[in-house]
């Protein structure tokens, strides 16, 4: 049932998202996001374990067709919450900063730039839903919603509890992997830094003018603590029975031009051959 109506969701919103992208050759402002947990009345403190699910939006603050990605990400989040896990990694031409303008800052990222060719990108906005696997590309918004749904009631064969912490410029951050059901797959983690809450300009062909000066961007992408895609964190198909656990520590500079309060880590495991994302987590940093 909870397929039938996700999938009636997104079919709704194709009139909105149209299938179009700027192609790489060198409107209104998104709200915060929603981050309550899925069961809202939840008062005990104990969330149930389900599947989120992460979605790498390659975007760039001057890619016209790009907020259509955006809204499309923040009308998930104020549907499911929680269960969203959205990383925005700026990359190609469409992210070169102008300097003096509203498109001055810089959210360009060596792990992007390695992304952009990994994924082999054609154009933007273009996206993958827990996957890492460049055939899974789509560009187009309205595909995503109906790839969340794919995996958004699925049980998940694992857990991740992260813990991220900033102590004397440094951002540690220690992530417990547990198996949910027995486990046999090949696993490798990635531990990202994302940032909400950044003002700067935006082009966006549905607005008028196209230029938006003060348009909040959010969940883009800062750092990895692990590389672009990560490491491998179990290198063989053995059984990992339910309820073991893997447990891994990460630490690195964290940048005075970040603001630590709208920070976040992203932490996701994925099957090593195959790379579907099996978990997401994404936590607020303690300082």
């Amino acid at each position: 049932m909870k397929k039938t109506i996700i999938l009636t969701f997104a079919v709704l919103l194709a009139g909105l998202f149209l299938a179009s992208c700027d192609k790489i050759e060198e409107g209104e402002y998104l709200k915060k996001p929603n981050n309550s947990s899925q069961d809202p009345t939840d008062t005990t403190g104990t969330k149930p374990l389900f599947r989120k699910v992460l979605i790498i939006d390659f975007t760039g603050h001057k890619c016209g067709n790009c907020p259509k990605g955006h809204k499309m990400i923040s009308t998930l989040e104020e549907t499911y919450h929680d269960a969203v896990v959205p990383v925005a990694m700026h990359c190609s031409s469409f992210a070169n900063p102008v300097a003096g303008t509203a498109f001055a800052a810089d959210f360009r990222t060596e792990e992007g730039n390695y992304m952009l060719s990994y994924m082999d990108l054609e154009g933007l906005p273009a996206g993958v839903v827990n996957t890492l696997d460049p055939l899974s590309v789509s560009n187009s918004p309205t595909e995503w919603a109906t790839l969340f749904a794919q995996y958004y009631d699925v049980a998940p064969e694992l857990s991740l509890e992260v813990a991220p912490s900033i102590a004397g410029g440094s951002l540690t951050t220690n992530v417990k992997l547990t198996a949910a059901t027995a486990c046999s797959r090949k696993l490798s983690l990635c531990v990202y830094v994302v940032e909400d809450n950044i003002i700067g300009g935006q082009t966006d062909y549905e607005s008028d003018p196209e230029t938006i000066e003060n348009y909040v961007h959010n969940h883009v992408f800062r750092t990895s603590l692990s590389g672009a895609l990560g490491e491998s964190v179990k290198d063989n198909t053995d059984a990992m029975a339910k309820d073991a656990t893997i447990e891994k520590s990460y630490s690195k500079a964290f940048s005075s031009d970040w603001n630590a309060a709208n920070c976040k880590v992203v932490a996701f495991v994925y099957d090593t051959d195959t790379k579907e994302v099996l978990q997401a987590e994404m936590v607020g940093i303690s300082q």
